[in-house]
């Protein structure tokens, strides 16, 4: 089978550039809206926060896991997850005091 005199290909040309963007579009849409729920899921995830320090409480230092709130960079200490003060140490038993207080500032100090 002969082309006509003159043909240059365009019409197959333009056909494979749309079903090309027919799928290229999509997975680029799937994509970005997969990378913003991921960024997402990670400013709202909090994960437990350990900190060191003195219990006035317990008498000694303790090792104290936190739950945290907000946003980043705005996040607050809502709870305690665990503490080694307690056996279990998931089984807290005070009154918790140490999340009125700013735990960063009450961290121990390196040992010598």
């Amino acid at each position: 089978m002969d082309w006509p005199m003159g043909y240059d290909g365009a019409d197959i040309q333009a056909w494979t550039e749309s079903a090309a963007s027919a799928y290229w579009w999509p997975l680029l849409g799937w994509t970005a809206g997969a990378l913003i729920l991921l960024f997402l899921a990670v400013l709202i995830t909090s994960f437990p926060v350990r900190r060191r320090f003195w219990c006035e409480q317990a008498g000694r230092e303790v090792e104290v896991a936190f739950e945290e709130d907000g946003s980043a960079g705005l996040r607050r200490l809502i709870a305690v997850v665990s503490c080694t003060a307690f056996e279990p140490s998931t089984h807290v038993r005070c009154d918790r005091a140490c999340l009125d207080r700013d735990v960063s500032s009450l961290a121990v100090r390196g040992r010598s």
